[in-house]
């Protein structure tokens, strides 16, 4: 299964309603299309990971209620008002959206040590505090969905 074959999958699309439905205060754009421009990026944080789309899958699929937990606390913990100190504009999430957040919730489950090192090749500013803020997050979700 490749990124793209996931994104237009029946499963992924009823993850993204389900996720729509608990994020109450992150609208979401459901018809927006597959970019390539997008997948390819996020293909290359995969392959830094070292995860594959079937994982994505399983997740999605396993964990769906930490997941959700997980994408919730850091999109609170890291969306500010339109407008605010950075004059940052929130645009409606896509179907792109999660990706990142369940690559990260995969590393932190499977592989911890690697997250630093994913962080880095992927150019996360402040990467070691962004790892132990999303560390933390990660450790939350799990202790109250479990």
């Amino acid at each position: 299964m490749t990124l793209t074959d996931l994104l237009a999958s029946a499963v992924y699309r009823d993850y993204l309603f389900a996720l729509d439905a608990y994020l109450k205060k992150q609208p979401f754009k459901h018809e927006a299309p597959i970019e390539p421009v997008i997948v390819r990026v996020q293909e290359g944080w995969m392959g830094h990971a070292n995860i594959k789309a079937d994982a994505l899958l399983q997740l999605i699929s396993a964990e769906r209620v930490q997941a959700f937990s997980y994408i919730a606390q850091k999109l609170a913990a890291y969306s500010e008002a339109d407008g605010g100190p950075d004059n940052l504009v929130n645009l409606p999430a896509t179907l792109h959206m999660p990706i990142g957040h369940l690559i990260e919730y995969l590393l932190l489950r499977d592989d911890v040590a690697g997250m630093r090192s994913y962080l880095k090749k992927t150019r996360v500013s402040g990467a070691i505090a962004y790892a132990s803020e999303v560390a933390e997050m990660f450790r939350s979700t799990r202790a109250n969905t479990e």
